[in-house]
Formats: C-alpha cells, structure tokens, sequence
C-alpha cells in the first residue's frame, strides 16, 4: 500500500469514525458501553471499532478500547481541521469581498465572530462593533474605504469617552473625507489624542482594534462597492496580536498627515 494511499485510508476513517474516536478519548469502554455512550447499535460500533484499528488508532486492553499514541496524535490534527473548515464556513461569505490575497491569518479566523449585512438595513452589522465603541479607551485601525459618518462617530466618542484614536488612511480617501467632512476632521486632527497617518500604498482591509479596560477586540470590516458586507469581530488574544502586527506593519510605512482648517477651506 503506497503512503498516499495509507494517508486517505486514515482521513476517510477519522471522518467517518471520529465520534467513537472522540469518546475513546476521555475514556476506555468496552463496545456495549459505547452503544450507550454514543447511542448508536452495536454493529456500528463493531465496523467503527474495525475500522479504526486497521488503521492503527485504538487498541483493546481488558476488554475496553482507548486510543493509541496515533489515534490520540490523529484526533487532535483532525479536530484543527474540521474547526479550520467551519470557521472558513462561517466567515467565507464575508471574506470572499476581500481581494484573494489579502493576508488573514488563522489566528484572527479561529472562533470568529460574524455579523452579515442585512440588504435593508446594510448598517446593522455594525451594532457590535460600535456598540464596543461605546465602552472604549482607545481605536486604532487601517482606513482603505470610509463612510462619512466615521468622523462625527470618532467625534462622539472622544466627548463621551475620552478615547484616543490613530487610524492610517489611505491618501485619497483622506482626501476625500476632507474634502466632504473637513471642519470635523479639523477639529480631530487639532486634539492631542488623535493621530491619522496618511499612506499612498493600498491597505488590504478595514481591519481594526479596540481596546477596553478588561481587554481588546480585532476586527475587519468588509466593504464592496461603498457599502458594508459584514463585519468580523475576534478577542482571543493571537487575533488581537496578529491585528497589532498587521496594523504596526502599515504605520510604520506612513507619514503622519496635517489637517487644518486652512487645508480644507
């Protein structure tokens, strides 16, 4: 038997057989108390058992089956791919918007939270993320795109919250904010505790972080055509940290940009 044959072998058996392999995992059991446990007959058990064994991931000590160092090995590796592939299911949707070869990494996409844009009302998939906004200390981001309501938002929060902001804009969507919302971004610009760094490269996504007192969330927002597809939202500290890098990557490449009321006028 060739290895790629042997390798398809125990793929198709983990997914056919990976709830008895699961069980065997916390436990031995003989095969009547696996009919119990799993709550299937016996002579599925008896094929599963079967099968598992030719390929070497369970064993039989007095009459009880429990996992070999392979079986143990198998079930952990295939456990990160069936979390990989439904995370990629959740997510999919949204992120097919993004250009194919925008990096995110599986970090970020490990227990993701997604929230779809309802078609009548494309702005509610931003009620999670700006209602973290709401009980913010700071917001760092990356500004391929923007709506025109970003500045009064960013305005309300530094009132109500006192929070620091530094986003990285893209060079004509800076522009174009100003040229639409310039006394506003004026008046951001002008405080200490708001920064925008202006880029000529083209920023990937609309990825973002914000940070609370009890931790930080990362998160992307997904743009087509000016309007919002969805949002993806994760606060497991890899996603946070691969968020940081992704954004620190795209600062340190660009310049801080001088808004003033004589810019605008």
């Amino acid at each position: 038997m060739s290895n790629q044959t042997r390798d398809d072998e125990l793929l198709d058996v983990l997914h056919k057989r990976c709830t008895i392999l699961e069980a065997v995992s916390d436990q031995p059991y003989t095969k009547p108390e696996l009919v119990d446990v799993i709550g299937t007959s016996r002579s599925t058990i008896d094929r599963g058992i079967g099968d598992l064994k030719s390929v070497g991931c369970v064993e039989r000590h007095n009459g009880k089956y429990s996992l070999t160092t392979k079986g143990r090995l198998a079930l952990a590796e295939y456990t990160k791919y069936t979390d990989i592939v439904e995370n990629l299911g959740r997510a999919g949707e949204i992120l097919n918007y993004l250009p194919s070869d925008s990096p995110v990494s599986q970090a970020f996409l490990d227990d993701v939270s997604v929230y779809s844009s309802n078609p009548n009302v494309p702005d509610s998939a931003l009620e999670a993320s700006n209602k973290l906004l709401s009980s913010s200390t700071r917001l760092v981001g990356l500004a391929p795109t923007a709506l025109s309501t970003y500045p009064h938002i960013i305005e309300s929060s530094m009132r109500d919250q006192g929070i620091s902001t530094e986003i990285v804009i893209e060079e004509t969507v800076l522009d174009s904010i100003i040229e639409v919302r310039g006394e506003i971004m004026s008046r951001l610009a002008s405080h200490e505790d708001v920064q925008f760094y202006r880029t000529d490269a083209e920023l990937p996504y609309a990825l973002w972080i914000i940070e609370q007192e009890d931790g930080a969330t990362a998160g992307i927002t997904v743009y087509e055509n000016g309007g919002i597809q969805g949002v993806l939202m994760n606060d497991n500290p890899a996603a946070v940290s691969w968020a940081r890098d992704v954004y620190r990557e795209h600062r340190d490449c660009a310049v801080e940009a001088r808004v003033s009321l004589e810019s605008v006028k």
